[in-house]
């Protein structure tokens, strides 16, 4: 289930939870429209889990998972990602990648699940129901890009990207790579768990 958030929810969440996972992930895509939106599949699962408290990164997961519904990636994905053919090709499909997730998740107690955006989960969701898994589902998600809106009075959502531009915040690595991507969203965190604002 999401989380509405106030200030009063987000410093409840601070006291109740110790840790936050965020989540990243990467799916097939198409310029052209040729993929719609319920035949997309994950091609990279990536996560970071946060002391919530002090924002450090204490734990790390990233993998590639290989398509199975389009198992040949267009152009226009290999470009946006990075990611090539031949590595998904050598990679675990989405069945062995999330029960590794799964079980990695599990070892982190009082953990607050949380995504830049909403679609990550939804995501997730549209390959466990392919693959006949159980549907994901934790006990809470934060989805910080609306938080972040919210906190910082923004008009409309914004992409990370942007949101790190407004904090004065560098990104590091490669946009559109799952860990790479979850690593960014946590300089985020402190302007929204404090009052430090970019606006």
């Amino acid at each position: 289930m999401g989380i509405e958030c106030n200030d009063m929810t987000l410093d409840v969440m601070r006291q109740s939870y110790d840790f936050m996972m965020i989540v990243d992930i990467e799916h097939t895509c198409s310029h052209d429209g040729s993929i719609p939106p319920e035949e997309r599949e994950i091609i990279e699962l990536g996560a970071v889990v946060v002391d919530i408290k002090s924002s450090e990164i204490i734990d790390e997961f990233s993998a590639l998972v290989r398509p199975q519904r389009h198992p040949q990636i267009s152009n226009f994905c290999s470009q946006l990602t990075g990611i090539t053919q031949s590595e998904l090709d050598n990679s675990d499909n989405f069945k062995i990648v999330f029960s590794d997730f799964l079980h990695w998740y599990s070892k982190t107690p009082r953990v607050l699940f949380a995504t830049w955006g909403a679609y990550d989960l939804v995501q997730i969701n549209i390959d466990c129901a392919s693959q006949n898994l159980p549907h994901f589902s934790p006990d809470a998600a934060l989805n910080l890009k609306k938080i972040f809106k919210k906190v910082n009075k923004l008009k409309k959502p914004v992409g990370l990207a942007r949101a790190l531009e407004l904090c004065q915040c560098e990104f590091e690595g490669s946009h559109h790579r799952a860990l790479d991507d979850a690593r960014n969203t946590v300089k985020l965190l402190p302007f929204i768990f404090s009052n430090t604002k970019p606006l």
